[in-house]
């Protein structure tokens, strides 16, 4: 039952429900429950879901046939349009035997549920939902397997969780060759212990972008080298000329969300040409 007890205490989560105590048997009542409303079937359901956290094999048949009405009436009332109400009945089966339940169907439905409080998330709560569909993304692999690697693709994806920042007070500039280049719509994302910047010059016209990687909370020259692109109308990297040509940056700052830093030198595309830039100016808060 172990997997049984996360799964709807996953389900409680990504339904935004909370209890200050948990029901007893005797407080489900899904008998005048045919004809809810959306917001009461869907606290029928945390209700239903709360006590199956608990169920044992002596009340398994009673707990589950409860959590199962609530779901159906669920439907009944808020529409399924993912599938995911129904793929949650299915699971369950005839609520006869607790070992006869579908783990990896519900684990996978489970992952579905999270998949679409993520897409639908605000900023003020990506983090909650984020974590939620990695934990769920995550127990699926462990219980499930995954041949493929595409769900774990998708934890790395998600990364560390922190909301992308857009347009933070920043400045990101440069000279490529005499002309200044502002890079006015900064995105700010951390993810797997990196610092990751992009700046698009927004200018009429202009494709012009850049972008870089810093490890979090590290200072030091050469740091942002490795992952450094200057977009202009071809794509440039740090020249591995040698001296004199060298492509030189110093981050000085990189802690609390503030990104202060100084780069330039010579870049280089994928035909040999060469593009001298100066003045290169990183100061962002994020």
């Amino acid at each position: 039952m172990k997997k049984l007890s996360f799964l709807f205490s996953l389900f409680i989560l990504l339904s935004a429900f909370t209890c200050e105590n948990e029901p007893l048997d005797s407080e489900i009542d899904t008998s005048n429950s045919g004809n809810l409303n959306c917001e009461a079937a869907t606290q029928e359901v945390a209700t239903a879901a709360l006590a199956f956290v608990s169920v044992t094999d002596d009340n398994y048949t009673q707990l589950c046939s409860a959590y199962k009405t609530a779901l159906e009436n669920l439907l009944a009332a808020c529409g399924d349009p993912d599938g995911s109400i129904q793929s949650s009945i299915d699971a369950l089966g005839d609520c006869s035997d607790p070992n006869g339940f579908d783990d990896c169907e519900a684990l996978a439905n489970a992952t579905n549920l999270a998949e679409v409080n993520f897409n639908n998330a605000t900023d003020d709560n990506y983090a909650d939902y984020c974590n939620a569909y990695k934990l769920a993304l995550e127990n699926q692999i462990a219980e499930c397997g995954d041949n493929d690697g595409s769900l774990q693709a998708i934890v790395d994806d998600l990364g560390e969780c922190v909301v992308n920042v857009e347009n933070p007070d920043q400045e990101l500039s440069l000279f490529a060759g005499t002309a200044p280049i502002d890079f006015e719509d900064i995105s700010v994302a951390v993810e797997n212990g990196m610092v990751k910047v992009t700046g698009v010059d927004t200018s009429p016209g202009s494709v012009y972008s850049i972008y870089f990687e810093v490890p979090v909370d590290t200072t030091g020259e050469g740091l942002i080298n490795d992952t450094f692109e200057l977009t202009l109308t071809s794509v440039f990297y740090p020249s591995e000329l040698g001296p004199p040509f060298d492509f030189v940056s110093n981050i000085t700052v990189n802690e609390a969300g503030n990104l202060v830093g100084s780069f330039g030198g010579v870049v280089t595309n994928a035909d040999g040409g060469d593009l001298s830039i100066t003045s290169g100016v990183i100061n962002i808060t994020y």
